[in-house]
């Protein structure tokens, strides 16, 4: 919630300000207006729930705040249903259900999901509603309509949910706008024709359609996080208009049957800005910003592509398919008046090589590139209208070196892109003396992310403007108009930086998130979990259940703690060497070596299943090492005369694969139908990550630096230790996204595990291999946390839920033998609320009323240690540093004035309205 605030601040402002009038097209004689107040005793009713069941078609029912714990089914027509106060956070109910027609709600907290669904009729197994209004609401568990049209849901804050529409064929007309959406998206499906979705705004979510058609999608922002942006599913004739779409894997998909008209829209920084899949053809895509994605656009099928600025896309401006499967496809798009800005503008997946070069494999046809010439002004300013522009940004590009002796913004030249595809009348730049210069807004920043007070370094890189503006939190308040400013964001949030330039042709704006956090907090509780004087080592922890070797028997047997009963149980009694337990549910797996003394080389896998308390031999190869178990299957090596590949042991179908055959294969891990590991192929004794998915039978390379040791996975991120720099540190690689991040920088991080979003690994962060700690890191709050802190060496750490064990040889340690009294410590991360060690913001004045100009002295009383002040004097003039300020008030007027206080553990306001009087001088 505290990412959001000033998101829901905003909109709440908004929802308060905004007197509605509910005016019935039909307002019988009866109708009357209900109070409901459960702390009133002068209210009609203290239930929601029964005055509905009291109330006749025509009535409004105001509710007073407070805290309503009731699900109210709304089951009579024709009512609205509204808060008293129009401030959604002073009047919550844990639940309305919308059953009927013609219901309207307003300004309410809603804990749970709101319902709009129609009542089972004796004739159908549902009902169908219409004409309902939802309206100026917070809903934290988001809306399902069900069969409902003809309906409104617009100006809610919805969090950590979303929209879904469902039905009805061919008769919705629904209407989506001005909501505050985040951590899900809308959804429209099962023939829910001609929605409206406009002006909503949607964090970390997107919008689909399935069975949609004949929507309407217009000037909405969407910040996906990697998901997708604007996606349609067997849907035609839909309409996207002047959207923003950012950080979303597609940023605008047609999949399947699909075509839409997608103009005026900001594409910026997906992986794949446009995208229209085989069988989706006819689409416009017109007169759009598309920009610093991955590939720009991506055509399987055919569109017609014109007006568009597609620039710095990584990979390519567009991209087609021509394999043989997709054969005249996306060559019968028509592709002309675009500018295009890239290293790569076109390419062809069907060659080993950019289509701007020599020597293509083949194509089954060509897009056309141009249109008769025709007067009219074209993309760059040229008085004809022709092909494409075809510019690079290292300015080498065809239309920035092509001759125009005739000034007619054609180049002289044609075009040849490649052997097939051929730009006859290929755009050209005008004369400097003819031609408008605009200004191109872009700027960078030092971090996009972190914890409050949060300080951001803003670089501008000035294109053609001899002005700027910078909002950096998009409220229409000029900050600064610096090149290169700092602002620190002293709240919780997530911000829009707008820098807007200009010069005599117009302007241009850029628009960018920054997420400002509370720092996360941990409490930390150490246990030791063995006590004698034997070598405990290789822990491994599935649940209550932590398994570990013990050399207590004068040979390594494998032991098992339980810490739900606290009691250990000796799992193995063989005088065999036995190395890397590892526990999943009920089921144990090791290595086990022969104690036949002429094959004690000779390894295999052993389990043994608590369920049943029966022990098996996995393998009789001799052969099979380093066992890693999930679920039934179990991956491990299987090594014959040096030769190692990977292997994989169905245990429910008691099947045997080898997954590797080039011998260069070695610590395995599993997650579900993922097995990844180290392999060699490329480099003798240097090893990089591949992966085979059980389900597609399919190998992926996941690295290339050849520098990897000690690799873990968990859902879709892969950990592993790196020496790319020359020394260890912790690397993360998201198969979602296809990103790698580095996770550590100090260059001392070994043994990396994970699950869900903590990495744990030992650290030698002194560069004494005995004096190695174990540290955390939150991948959802980007944070490091030294787990111990003893002078001795801690190793091998396993994490499971809260808790993470580890060896740990600080009982009876010695610099000679580190393991001698190794034990197994464990530790249990548990949060506490950031907001206890937040600071308290107070303040006085020395003046709060006189004639205009007033100046005030505000002197800061709070308590807790801040380290940042922001003052906000109502007035629209901000002091955003000052731990006292004085002020003066120029104008009459009552104003109210907040101080906002910030240290390490997060931030605090006090607001006091009307503190401030100030009169006009007699």
């Amino acid at each position: 919630m505290g990412e959001v605030q000033m998101w829901v601040d905003k909109l709440t402002v908004l929802l308060a300000v905004s007197i509605f009038i509910i005016t019935a097209v039909y307002s019988p004689a009866s109708a009357r207006e209900i109070i409901v107040d459960n702390n009133g005793s002068d209210a009609d009713f203290k239930s929601v729930q029964e005055a509905v069941n009291n109330s006749s078609s025509g009535d409004v029912i105001l509710v007073y705040p407070g805290f309503y714990n009731e699900s109210v089914d709304l089951g009579i027509q024709n009512i609205s249903i509204l808060s008293e106060s129009e401030n959604p956070k002073d009047t919550i109910v844990r639940a309305f259900i919308l059953s009927v027609n013609n219901i309207t709600l307003s300004g309410f907290s809603i804990q749970e999901k709101l319902v709009l669904k129609g009542r089972p009729t004796d004739e159908v197994w549902y009902g169908k509603i219409e004409n309902c209004t939802v309206k100026n609401n917070i809903l934290e568990s988001g809306i399902y309509a069900d069969q409902c049209y003809n309906s409104t849901i617009e100006k809610n804050v919805i969090l950590n949910s979303g929209i879904i529409v469902d039905g009805p064929w061919a008769d919705s007309n629904f209407t989506i706008s001005d909501n505050l959406i985040v951590n899900k998206g809308i959804s429209i499906s099962h023939g829910s024709y001609n929605c409206v979705l406009l002006n909503n705004t949607l964090l970390n979510g997107g919008i689909g359609v399935a069975q949609g058609p004949g929507c309407k999608i217009l000037g909405n922002y969407i910040s996906s996080d990697g998901g997708g942006g604007i996606a349609f599913s067997e849907s035609s004739s839909n309409i996207i208009d002047n959207n923003f779409i950012t950080n979303a894997s597609y940023g605008i998909s047609m999949p399947f049957f699909s075509d839409s008209d997608i103009t005026n829209n900001t594409i910026i920084s997906n992986t794949v800005g446009i995208f229209i899949a085989h069988y989706s053809s006819g689409s416009l895509i017109k007169n759009n910003t598309i920009s610093n994605n991955g590939i720009g656009i991506s055509l399987d099928d055919s569109a017609l592509v014109t007006d568009n600025r597609i620039e710095l896309n990584k990979e390519c401006g567009i991209y087609f398919d021509h394999s043989e499967e997709h054969e005249g496809s996306s060559s019968d798009s028509r592709i002309h008046n675009n500018l295009f800005n890239n290293t790569v503008n076109f390419f062809n997946s069907s060659r080993t090589e950019n289509l701007e070069s020599e020597n293509p494999r083949y194509t089954p046809g060509s897009a056309v590139w141009n249109i008769t010439k025709t007067p009219g002004t074209s993309i760059t300013g040229g008085p004809y209208l022709g092909g494409n522009f075809w510019a690079k940004p290292d300015g080498t590009g065809f239309s920035q070196r092509c001759n125009d002796w005739d000034g007619d913004g054609i180049g002289d030249s044609i075009y040849t892109i490649n052997t097939y595809d051929v730009d006859y009348l290929p755009l050209v730049s005008m004369s400097k003396t003819r031609q408008q210069v605009f200004p191109v807004a872009n700027f960078s920043t030092n971090v996009s992310n972190g914890y409050v007070p949060l300080s951001v370094l803003f670089t501008d890189f000035p294109q053609n403007e001899t002005s700027r503006v910078w909002d950096f939190d998009n409220d229409g308040v000029t900050d600064s108009i610096d090149k290169n400013p700092v602002h620190v964001y002293p709240v919780p949030g997530i911000y829009t930086v707008n820098l807007t330039v200009s010069n005599e042709n117009g302007t241009s704006s850029r628009l960018y998130p920054v997420t400002a956090s509370n720092r996360p907090q941990y409490t930390l509780t150490e246990y030791q979990i063995t006590t004698n004087n034997s070598n405990q080592t290789m822990p491994s922890i599935y649940g209550d259940k932590i398994v570990f070797l013990d050399d207590r028997s004068g040979w390594n047997n494998i032991y098992m703690y339980d810490l739900s009963t606290s009691k250990e149980a000796q799992i193995t009694t063989s005088e065999s060497k036995k190395e890397y337990p590892a526990i999943f549910e009920d089921r144990i797996v090791w290595q086990e070596y022969s104690n036949n003394t002429n094959t004690r080389d000779k390894s295999d896998i052993h389990m043994y299943n608590l369920s049943t308390s029966k022990e098996i031999q996995v393998t009789n190869s001799g052969g099979a090492r380093n066992p890693v178990i999930y679920g039934d299957k179990i991956a491990y090596i299987y090594t014959l005369n040096g030769i190692t590949n990977i292997c994989f042991y169905d245990l429910s179908t008691s099947s045997e694969i080898q997954i590797t055959n080039n011998g260069s294969a070695k610590n395995p891990a599993i997650y579900k139908d993922r097995i990844v590991w180290q392999d060699s192929r490329n480099r003798w004794e240097t090893y990089d990550i591949y992966m085979y998915d059980l389900f597609t039978k399919k190998e992926t390379q996941i690295t290339t630096n050849q520098s990897i040791k000690d690799l873990a996975i968990y859902g879709d991120k892969i950990v592993w230790t790196d020496y790319r720099n020359g020394y260890s540190d912790i690397y993360m690689y998201n198969l979602s996204t296809s990103k790698e991040t580095r996770i550590t920088i100090n260059g001392s991080a070994y043994d990396p595990t994970i699950y869900e979003d903590r990495i744990v690994w030992q650290d030698r962060n002194d560069r004494e291999y005995l004096n190695a700690d174990i540290y955390m890191y939150n991948i959802s709050t980007h944070t490091e946390t030294q787990i111990t802190s003893n002078k001795s060496r801690q190793s091998s750490p396993a994490i499971y839920g809260d808790r993470i064990v580890w060896v740990d040889s600080h009982n009876e340690y010695t610099n000679i033998f580190p393991y001698a009294n190794a034990d197994i410590y464990m530790c249990t991360v548990s949060g506490i609320e950031p907001s206890l060690k937040t600071p308290v913001a107070d303040f006085f004045v020395n003046i709060t009323s006189g004639n205009a100009p007033l100046k005030v002295l505000f002197t800061d009383n709070s308590t807790g240690s801040p380290n940042f002040w922001h003052w906000d004097f109502g007035d629209g003039i901000k002091s955003k540093r000052a731990l006292n300020a004085t002020h003066t008030f120029t104008e009459p007027g009552e104003y109210d004035v907040s101080l906002t206080v910030t240290n390490e553990n997060g931030s605090n306001t006090r607001i006091i309205p009307k503190y401030i009087t100030v009169s006009k001088r007699k």
